[in-house]
Formats: C-alpha cells, structure tokens, sequence
C-alpha cells in the first residue's frame, strides 16, 4: 500500500489538527442536551451589527457571481475609518488565513521562528509546516519577555510573532513597549503583530494603532479580524497591514476570491456601526470585571486580560474535571491541555445573563 504521508511536504505529518472548541450542535447530540451555551471560541456572544447584518442579507441575492477579487471597497473604508494606505492591505478569510500566507511566503528549512510562550498555535504549526525551527520564548509574568525575545533572535530568524492581546493567556503588551522593541529587531527579522482582540485592548490614553507604524518600519507587519468584536466569525474576512512590498507579495499568493461577497458587504457596514461595537466593548470591559471579582472572591487565579476572555488557573481543583462537568451542565469553555496547561481553563466573556450561569455552576462544582 502506498504510504501517502511520505509523499506529503515539509513538516505536515509532524503536527496534529487544529481542534477548534466545540460546537453547541455537538455537545447537544453527544449529552443529549437542549440549552447549551458556548463560552469557548472567543466569539462575540451578541452577533454581527444590525447594520452588518442587513448588508449582508441584500448580498447573499448576488451570491451566484463573484466578489471584487481585490476588495475595493473594504480597503477604502478602512482608509476612510482608521487611515491605512489600501496599497498595503491585504484581505483574507479570517486573520488565520493571512497569517499562514505570511509564513508560507517568508519561511523555510533555513530559517528560525520567535515567538513567546503559549502563543496561538497557528505559529508553531506554520513554523514546523515550512521546515524551520521553533523558539518558544518563556514568558514573564504572564507577558512576553521583550528582553529575553530580543536576545533569542539571531542571523537566521526570519520571523518574530506575537498575538496582542495574547491568546490563549490574554495579556496584552504596551503600545509604548512595542514600538520601543521593534526598533531595536533587525531589519532581515519581520516581526508580525496579531491583533486579533484588538478593539478590547484600544480603550485607554496609551493606546497607539500599531498598523500606522508600518510607514515607519518595513519590517512590521499586523494583522486584525472582523470574527472577534465584530462578530463576523462565520464570515471570514480580516486584513493585513505591512509594506507595499510584502503586500504585493501575499496578493500573488491568495486565491483570486478568499473573502466571499457576503463577507465584504457585512465587513464595510460593520466599520460604520461605532454604536454597536462600543456597545461590544462596553460588555466585556464590565463583565472582565466581574469574572476577576469572581476569582477574587473564590480564591482562584486570573491571569489579567485584555482581551474577551480570560484564562483561570483552577490549580488544587482538577481543571479537566471542572471543564468537563461544566460540559454536561451545557457550558462549553477551552481546556487548554494543547498548550499543556493543565490547570488553567480559558473561558470567554459571554452575556450577563450567560456569565451569571457559569458562575452559578462553577460555585456548586468549586
């Protein structure tokens, strides 16, 4: 029988699926289950925009021909809304797909990676699927180690990675601290900014838009998503800011039509509802509060967030335990065994009404 991995390219056989939380339609067919909430993808538990979503609907009676290969309109009003050049925008189904064009496009066998600790798994699998080597700097206090990542980085490090907020940790690094570290990379190292939970982390007077520093450095590269505060995760749709270069670079990679016509209507009227979005941030702002008081009260540790989650150590409780009985309670939330940590559970920021539930049963379990 002809052995069909052998035949598979670079380091695809040495890294396993992604394994995505479950689904709520899972759980209900598995446990038998009929109210089921999801506090485990990060995703935003009050939906896409009432603008987004009427936009999106008109589109899907022009879903049988194909969307604007190069976005026109979305790059405009992201240029309108935030002032990013759309000769260096990049659009994709989702940050992730961007992301794995990014490393496809710059990484190889002769090369080495960085990035800190617990970072989003995608780096690792990308790393080790282009055939370079993986350095995983430990963090510090739960955040990436500046200092430490810097000295990591060598003649041979093509990449620096970091996701900001952090995920799964949720830790976020200063705006002030990041523009001072990447002075101070090499040129020949691209360092990547992934900002997925970015509008939880844009509220206070320090915040500064990393994507406009790409005119400033060559080497920066950032990516956001509409799946998180937008609520657009089904959808699909992100973008990536860096150099026109780079740009040109990743658009001759990409399918011709990665981010369907219903994405790129739903996306452009998301950007103008600043109503609903606040609202978005507002929620988790408030309800990030409630979990840490929560932690407070029953002697838990949480690691402090920034982003629409939160990631608990429930050391002493039996972790997998408590994620599983939660489970059959009809409360999906993230172990993070994956990252092999054992103790600590991710849980995202739902509803009042849906964070009241978990704290209910956590308080009988716990």
């Amino acid at each position: 029988m002809t052995n069909y991995s052998e035949m598979a390219n670079g380091g695809i056989t040495l890294i396993k699926p992604y394994q995505a939380g479950k689904p709520i339609e899972e759980v209900q067919r598995e446990l038998g289950l009929i109210d089921v909430i999801k506090l485990a993808s990060n995703e935003n538990p009050f939906g896409m925009s009432p603008l987004a979503k009427k936009a999106a609907l008109e589109c899907v009676e022009q879903s049988n021909i194909y969307p604007d290969a190069n976005g026109y309109y979305l790059k405009q009003k992201l240029e309108a809304k935030f002032g990013y050049d759309p000769k260096m925008i990049t659009l994709g189904a989702g940050s992730n797909e961007l992301i794995n064009l990014f490393f496809q496009a710059f990484v190889n066998e002769n090369v080495n990676v960085v990035f800190p600790e617990y970072s989003f798994v995608v780096y690792p699998m990308e790393t080790t699927v282009n055939g370079a080597k993986a350095k995983a700097v430990p963090l510090k206090d739960y955040n990436a180690d500046l200092d430490a990542i810097l000295e990591a980085i060598d003649e041979n490090t093509r990449i620096v990675a970091f996701a900001n907020p952090s995920n799964p940790i949720g830790t976020a690094i200063s705006s002030k601290s990041m523009h001072e570290f990447i002075k101070k990379v090499p040129k020949h190292c691209l360092v990547v900014i992934d900002e997925a939970y970015n509008e939880f982390n844009s509220g206070d007077d320090t915040y500064e838009d990393s994507a406009l520093w790409v005119k400033e450095y060559d080497n920066l590269v950032v990516s956001r998503t509409f799946s998180k505060a937008y609520g657009l995760a089904g959808l699909r749709v992100g973008y990536m800011v860096a150099n026109e270069e780079i740009t040109s670079i990743l658009n001759r990679q990409r399918a011709p039509f990665n981010v369907n016509i219903v994405a790129l209507a739903a996306a452009c009227a998301a950007l103008d509802d600043s109503e609903f979005l606040a609202k978005i941030v507002e929620n988790n702002t408030k309800e990030r509060e409630r979990y840490a008081a929560f932690c407070k009260e029953h002697n838990l540790f949480m690691i402090p967030s920034k982003a629409n989650f939160v990631a608990i150590d429930f050391k002493g409780h039996d972790a997998q335990k408590i994620a599983d009985a939660l489970l059959h309670k009809g409360i999906i939330i993230r172990p993070l065994l994956g990252y092999k940590l054992q103790d600590i559970l991710r849980i995202s920021i739902g509803k009042p009404e849906e964070n009241d539930r978990l704290f209910k049963a956590l308080e009988e379990l716990l």
